[in-house]
């Protein structure tokens, strides 16, 4: 079936636009979510906006790895950024994880750390990863290069529609509202106006965490919409793989869950331009790519779901974190570059203390 293999959170917030609000909070997803929790902990009174529900956008639609870094491997990262910023890319996602974790505060979010495996999928790619593993070793991270493939052992894998709910049942009643569909914002000196549908809200701040859709509430950030398809399978008997595993730079992935389901996605390097858009729904191109993938994985069991999801890609494959430019009072969590659950919670806690 064309839905996510994540089942979305069993509670109900609806609700509407306040007419008033300290901070308000645009987007109800793992950023979203991180971000309501770090601004309680600092008792700042915040209200999250969600238009459809919460983990309803690429937050529950993802495939669940908490990886540390970024997409490209530690010597390309080290080539695009310098080697302190890539040290300290690392250091924030592999805390990513342990905080976010804590932070479920014993709630089953299908949290396992098995660590993850990148496997080449060509030469280049392969020298790459032998040269990450030195250089990772070297900056005083556990990785390690095992002759195929390059082990990451700090890694995990998650429930990612699981992880946004048990943060969002930690907030207080009314802190969330969802079905609230904004449609225009505007900044100035003393706070933000924000409108949806007939209502109106002033508020003192506005934080978005809107990712891919965020250029639609301010075109001038530039966030790239980006699709993300995927497919799930029944319960397979045998093991596929000991661990997640990502290759070919990141354009191919997969996971075998406890329960024994495998999740095969990517693949949109065959077909890059079709792939830049807010379109949620997957395409027979790529779906057919990922079902030769997961016969080629020696998955006997029939597949289940096939989903889409859409990430939001930044220039830079950081995030985007502060004030935006040219609006007072308006700030972004947002722009993960397809690796929001490893990013969003430290970003969040990170946009939290700058308000």
């Amino acid at each position: 079936m064309t839905a996510p293999f994540w089942a979305p959170p069993p509670e109900n917030y609806a609700g509407r636009l306040p007419a008033k609000a300290d901070v308000v909070v645009i987007g109800g997803g793992i950023a979203g979510t991180s971000l309501l929790w770090h601004l309680a902990r600092r008792r700042i009174g915040a209200v999250l906006l969600e238009r459809h529900h919460v983990a309803w956008g690429a937050s529950g639609r993802n495939a669940g790895f908490l990886l540390a870094g970024v997409a490209s491997s530690y010597a390309e990262a080290i080539a695009t950024y310098g080697r302190e910023k890539a040290r300290e890319v690392w250091e924030v996602t592999n805390e990513n994880q342990d905080r976010m974790i804590e932070a479920a505060r014993g709630q089953d979010v299908g949290h396992r750390r098995l660590g993850t495996a990148i496997l080449p999928a060509s030469e280049q790619e392969r020298a790459l990863l032998v040269e990450s593993e030195q250089l990772l070793l070297e900056d005083g991270f556990s990785a390690r290069w095992d002759g195929t493939r390059l082990i990451n052992p700090r890694d995990g894998e998650i429930d990612p529609s699981a992880m946004v709910a048990a943060l969002a049942r930690q907030a207080g009643a009314g802190a969330i509202r969802e079905g609230v569909d904004v449609t225009s914002l505007v900044a100035h000196r003393r706070g933000v106006t924000i409108t949806a549908g007939e209502d109106v809200c002033e508020a003192g701040v506005v934080i978005l965490a809107t990712n891919a859709y965020t250029p639609q509430l301010v075109p001038a950030v530039k966030i790239q919409p980006t699709r993300a398809q995927m497919v799930a399978t029944a319960p397979e008997s045998k093991s596929i793989t000991d661990m997640p595993v990502y290759s070919n730079f990141g354009y191919r992935y997969w996971r075998q869950l406890r329960s024994g389901e495998v999740l095969v996605g990517g693949w949109r390097d065959t077909s890059l331009e079709t792939e830049k858009t807010l379109e949620d729904r997957p395409t027979a191109e790529i779906q057919e790519q990922l079902d030769r993938a997961v016969s080629e994985l020696g998955v006997k069991s029939e597949v289940t779901h096939r989903w889409a999801g859409t990430m939001g890609f930044t220039e830079s494959g950081l995030p985007l974190a502060g004030q935006v430019d040219g609006m007072p009072n308006v700030y972004i969590c947002a722009g993960f570059t397809g690796h929001g659950m490893g990013f969003a919670f430290m970003t969040a806690k990170q946009v939290s203390e700058s308000i």
